[in-house]
């Protein structure tokens, strides 16, 4: 059974790249095809993440911004020449499609993005490439162990379609994969955030302030208003396709309205966010 690193870009993932090395290191991106949103990422840089998109993701369609901060980008690659074994860089549909074909903007109560962008490409990817299951290893740390209780091991996949006459549609035919093997060696060696903070404080490596998505609604209001800031581009675009679609990331509040909140000085930035689909970490 292979195992596979599952990185983020964050400090936690990429920690177990550097202290447990697996068969397989695989990054997915989450994307947004639309250039305006990545307004702030220097053309080189795009050149060398669809390069390496090229390798297994050339039919979807070609990288031009993220919803991450774009600094992650840059992390990954200095990340790999750190461990010196090559990271392979994953895409899925982009932000624009996933909210067409679910005709919603993910929420609380709706919460598709995670499975969307990040699972269904790395489980295609190793169906495709590997044999399953692999063992697979998650960055939850020792002070959030409960995390690991909802760690899933299935996925529902879509293996075929099937033209119905009497409704004239295509229908697919479901089947639930045993695809991985949850691992947790962070946990298992009792390794915390305060072990992680310090191990990286002078690697040189400029990781995000805040990782995974910048418009997760698992964020705090105070934390949406200061991407705000970080970068502007992704932010704007969230908020322009919160009016197109006519629904919100958080439950009370548009992103909007949390562009005009004033900066919250006592509140401790960059904590990332606790996404429950099993993948995200800081």
């Amino acid at each position: 059974m292979k195992t596979v690193n599952s990185l983020s870009g964050g400090k936690t993932s990429s920690y177990i790249a550097v202290h447990y090395p697996a068969d397989i290191e695989v990054f997915a991106l989450c994307c947004i095809d639309c250039h305006n949103a990545g307004a702030t990422i220097d053309k080189r840089m795009k050149q060398m993440v669809n390069d390496r998109l090229q390798k297994y993701c050339s039919h979807y369609p070609e990288f031009v911004a993220t919803s991450e901060d774009p600094k992650v980008l840059k992390v990954i690659f200095d990340l790999e020449q750190r461990i010196g074994r090559e990271i392979i860089w994953l895409r899925g549909m982009g932000w624009e499609e996933m909210i067409r074909r679910k005709r919603a903007i993910p929420n609380r109560t709706k919460r598709f993005c995670t499975t969307v962008l990040k699972m269904q490409p790395i489980f295609e990817f190793l169906y495709s490439y590997h044999e399953l299951p692999v063992r697979m290893r998650i960055g939850y740390r020792y002070d959030e162990q409960e995390r690991a209780l909802r760690f899933t091991e299935n996925f529902k996949f879509a293996y075929m379609a099937e033209w119905q006459e009497r409704s004239c549609r295509w229908i697919n035919r479901w089947q639930d994969i045993h695809w991985r093997v949850g691992e947790f060696p962070l946990i298992e060696d009792r390794i915390t955030h305060y072990d992680i903070k310090r191990y990286w404080q002078d690697k040189g490596i400029d990781f995000p302030e805040d990782s995974n998505c910048l418009n997760c609604f698992w964020k705090a209001p105070a934390q949406l208003r200061k991407n705000f800031d970080t970068c502007p581009p992704v932010m704007w675009w969230s908020a322009i396709q919160e009016d197109l679609q006519g629904n919100t990331f958080k439950d009370k509040m548009s992103l909007s309205s949390i562009s005009r909140l004033p900066l919250q000085l006592d509140f401790f930035y960059g904590t990332g966010s606790g996404c429950q689909a099993g993948f995200c970490t800081d």
